[in-house]
Formats: structure tokens, C-alpha cells, sequence
């Protein structure tokens, strides 16, 4: 195949866990392609870490990327909010993720009077949570920003549970307003992500999600690399999307020549 560089998922493709723990390939297919001088970002919809925490954990785990090859949704979504001047926010997610905002330079709060609800992954999501958000929305006027629009989100366990945007539409549904996010295929994601990218149609993408990713990035010209070793499986495509590639490993790729 013919390609300018590759944008290449992370949970569910180079790491099997949430403690960012690599697949026994990983290492394999980057020291390949770092060999084969083919460009890369690491496209992630993260939200537990900061996007510095991040990249340092991965090397921890003896995960070697380039240098400022990693976009999360933390990288953009601070600065459209400045740029918007919300100042005061209500985060769903952990304690991790409110210290990132307030490190930033917002106004954490645990009340309704705030200008936004920020949704990020929260495995201790509770009742009094979607309380506040939802009375923030309705009650106060405050914006849904959602950090990724993903559906689901697969556990160290193998089980499955409903993703960051399936959270944000459930609030939008329940107040009757919009929402946005600052994940892959948003606006302000993809400009940082295709930057040093000229054609396209010449890169290819590497994903577990179907959904979030590779439909999406099918139609604005992108390859696609289906992965099986994430959340998705091959019976999960729909009968109206055919994947460029699909793959059970990232070895596999490489034996296949697909890159």
C-alpha cells in the first residue's frame, strides 16, 4: 500500500488495559515502522491521564513512541474553552482529571452555577453526578463538552460500558439541548492530528473502534486498518462499511506487507 504515514489508535490497539500495559507486538510494530521511516501520531480519546502523564506512562511500559506523536482531547480542549470564555466547569470523571482543568486555570465546581459540564471516563459515575450535570444543563443553561464521542468503552475485565459520548447524549436527550466533543473527528481534533499530513488519501488509520473511527475517517479519504484485538469484532461491521484491511494483530499487518 502506498502511504504518506499512518495514524494509529491506542487503547485496544497498542495497549490491551487501562494501566496502558502493551500487546506482546507493540514494540514489534513500532521499531518496524521507525525502521521503515514511516510518519505516525498516536491517536487516543485518553481521558484518564494528562496528555504529558500519558506519554510518560507509556515508556514506563517500554511503549518507545516519537517525541509529540500523541494527540488526546486534552490537548485541544482547553483552548476552546478559553477561547470561549467558560471559565467556571462541572467535570464527570476522576479526581485525576479535575486536577488537569484546574491546573489550567478553571473553576472546578460541585454545583450547578457553572458556564460547563465536562464529561470525561468515569468508573465512579453515580447518581448524584448526573444530578448536578443534569440540573447545570437545564437548570443554568451550562454546555455539554464531552471529551471523545465514543460509544463504549471496554474494562480490564472484558466487559464493556457505556462510552464517554453515549454519557454526553443521554444528558443532551434528558435536557433537549446539543452537545460537543473534542475527540477524534471533532474540528479541533483532526487539525491537530493531520498536521504534517498533505494527502489523505495516501494515510491510513489503525483502529479497534468502528464506529468512532474508521467510518468516520473512511469518509473524508482515509484507509483503514480494522484491529480485532479491542473492544469490536469482525461480526460487528456493518453490512455497509467494508474495511480496507482487517487484521487479528499488529504482526500481522507487517506479515500481510500491508505496510
Amino acid at each position: 500500500m502506498n502511504i504518506e504515514g499512518l495514524i494509529i489508535d491506542l487503547d485496544g490497539v497498542l495497549t490491551k488495559d487501562k494501566v496502558l500495559n502493551p500487546f506482546d507486538d507493540t514494540n514489534y510494530f513500532i521499531n518496524y515502522i521507525n525502521e521503515k521511516k514511516i510518519p505516525y501520531k498516536i491517536a487516543t480519546n485518553n481521558t484518564l491521564y494528562a496528555p504529558e502523564n500519558l506519554e510518560t506512562r507509556l515508556k514506563q511500559n517500554g511503549i518507545n513512541i516519537k517525541e509529540n506523536s500523541l494527540i488526546t482531547p486534552l490537548f485541544v480542549a482547553p483552548k476552546f474553552m478559553k477561547s470561549k470564555n467558560i471559565k467556571n466547569i462541572f467535570v464527570i470523571g476522576l479526581k485525576e482529571l479535575a486536577n488537569f482543568f484546574k491546573e489550567k486555570g478553571f473553576n472546578v465546581k460541585n454545583a450547578i452555577n457553572v458556564d460547563a459540564v465536562i464529561i470525561g471516563q468515569d468508573k465512579n459515575l453515580n447518581f448524584r453526578k448526573l444530578k448536578i450535570a443534569t440540573s447545570a444543563i437545564k437548570q443554568n443553561r451550562a454546555k455539554i463538552l464531552a471529551l471523545n464521542a465514543n460509544l463504549i468503552t471496554k474494562d480490564d475485565d472484558g466487559l464493556v460500558f457505556p462510552g464517554v459520548g453515549s454519557i454526553a447524549q443521554m444528558l443532551a436527550y434528558s435536557t433537549k439541548t446539543d452537545w460537543r466533543h473534542f475527540g477524534k473527528n471533532s474540528d479541533e481534533y483532526n487539525k491537530e492530528l493531520f498536521r504534517g499530513f498533505k494527502n489523505l488519501s495516501n494515510v491510513v488509520i489503525i483502529s479497534d473502534d468502528i464506529f468512532t473511527d474508521l467510518i468516520p475517517f473512511s469518509k473524508i479519504g482515509l484507509k483503514t486498518i480494522f484491529i480485532t484485538t479491542g473492544k469490536y469484532k469482525e461480526e460487528d461491521i456493518p453490512l455497509d462499511f467494508n474495511p480496507n484491511y482487517t487484521v487479528n494483530s499488529l504482526r500481522e499487518i507487517i506479515l500481510r506487507k500491508i505496510v
